[in-house]
């Protein structure tokens, strides 16, 4: 009876931990979705895989500075400002980590006037971001504004 119980705790360990490594990765390739329509400009996709009442955080004060909350918010505040202000921007990931629905990025952040990297935050619910946060390098990015 031992050996029996022992093994469906076993077992039950195995399929958490496998459930858990595929949500991770349906986490992480929910964020290099939204990277991938981030990069080529399609909103409409990028809105797909956000929810309606995402919260996105960028700390600092630079141009696109804040708390915003809902996708229309963040193409208006965050996204339009980027082309203004930081012309040729672009984004080299260097890796990608998560643990369960939190996926953490570490990438290169370049633009005309500015090298430097970042770290972001993804908040991942039902294949849907919930929640990002920019740790960004401000004090770099506020130097390269253009106006």
């Amino acid at each position: 009876m031992k050996n029996m119980i022992l093994s469906f705790i076993l077992i039950a360990a195995i399929s958490t931990q496998a459930g858990h490594h595929e949500h991770a990765n349906d986490a992480i390739s929910v964020v290099k979705k939204a990277y991938a329509t981030f990069a080529s400009g399609d909103t409409e996709a990028w809105t797909e895989l956000h929810s309606s009442d995402l919260t996105f955080t960028v700390f600092g004060n630079i141009p696109t500075s804040g708390r915003h909350v809902g996708p229309e918010a963040v193409i208006k505040n965050v996204f339009e400002p980027i082309s203004v202000h930081w012309p040729n921007f672009n984004i080299q990931h260097k890796a990608m980590y998560s643990d369960g629905n939190m996926v953490f990025v570490h990438s290169d952040m370049t633009a005309d006037g500015l090298e430097t990297e970042t770290l972001h935050m993804f908040r991942v619910e039902d294949g849907i971001i919930e929640s990002f946060t920019a740790f960004d390098d401000t004090g770099s990015m506020a130097a390269a504004v253009k106006n």
